[in-house]
């Protein structure tokens, strides 16, 4: 994007009734922002809902289409931009990003989209952004850029505060799920019944869990398991035969299979190399 700046190529008000548009792309940004009822954005076989006051950030060449329902009318204001090099621009957009980190991360993301909310200045700039883009005349040229200047400046500093606020709040779902796990490892853990204990879909907690973790909720519970195996085959007297029921796997069979697959070793192996005072520690009447 060197030496570029952002031009307006198509903007618009439109009240839609009942429209199932056909998926399409372009190489503009399209922000739509819905002022009144709601739509949904089909975005690579996604649905996402839009309801008043929010908006949503389409990068370039992303597959998109607008659906709205029979009876469900909605109000919207759309406005794509494409970046372009042109001398009557006042500034461009390597210089706004080395003065600001988070357009910086906004503009170069690998991502299709993002959904915010308004908290009350994005409407009004985009309003003003084309009202001024419609009277355009030579005299208003700097004003055009200043106001998409705003515009991106704005969008970039909600986004990072959302994100912000999600990570926050992902933390604590993290801690929640760690804590079952680690006083529940001995029985068996799903991840549905993770999920409805913090409240969230399965999907979304499985991948929530992934990005913050880099694995998977099964691969976090088998690794616990078999740490907590490996301990007690090291540090007890505790029988092979019984350690699965300690570590919330069903059969001894299935529990040795899985500790040679990863470790190369079975139960009885891995016992015989790495404990170092056989015989010395009674077995514990309850593992806590």
């Amino acid at each position: 994007m060197q030496h570029q700046f952002p031009e307006a190529v198509y903007y618009y008000f439109k009240e839609w009734q009942e429209f199932h548009m056909k998926p399409h792309q372009h190489a503009a940004i399209e922000i739509m922002y819905v002022i009144k009822g709601k739509c949904k954005i089909e975005i690579n076989n996604k649905i996402i809902e839009l309801r008043k006051q929010q908006y949503i950030f389409i990068y370039g060449n992303v597959p998109h289409r607008l659906i709205v329902e029979k009876k469900q009318p909605c109000r919207m204001l759309n406005v794509e931009f494409e970046w372009r090099q042109s001398s009557k621009h006042f500034t461009d957009i390597d210089t706004l990003v080395s003065h600001d980190n988070r357009l910086h991360k906004m503009l170069t993301a690998e991502e299709d989209y993002f959904i915010l909310k308004d908290g009350g200045h994005i409407y009004s700039q985009l309003s003003s952004l084309v009202l001024e883009l419609d009277l355009q005349t030579t005299g208003n040229l700097l004003q055009i850029d200043v106001l998409f200047i705003q515009l991106l400046l704005n969008i970039a500093k909600s986004r990072h505060e959302q994100r912000n606020q999600l990570d926050e709040t992902n933390e604590f779902i993290i801690h929640q799920v760690l804590s079952y796990i680690h006083e529940n490892y001995d029985y068996e853990i799903r991840v549905q019944d993770l999920a409805r204990i913090v409240h969230l879909h399965p999907n979304y907690l499985h991948r929530i869990f992934k990005q913050s973790l880099h694995v998977t909720i099964n691969e976090y519970i088998t690794n616990l398991r078999l740490d907590k195996a490996k301990m007690l085959l090291s540090k007890t007297d505790i029988p092979v035969t019984e350690i699965a029921s300690y570590v919330g796997i069903n059969t001894s069979q299935y529990f040795s299979n899985m500790f040679k697959t990863v470790t190369q070793m079975t139960p009885s192996q891995y016992r015989q190399r790495t404990q170092d005072f056989k015989g010395q520690v009674k077995r514990p009447e309850k593992w806590l």
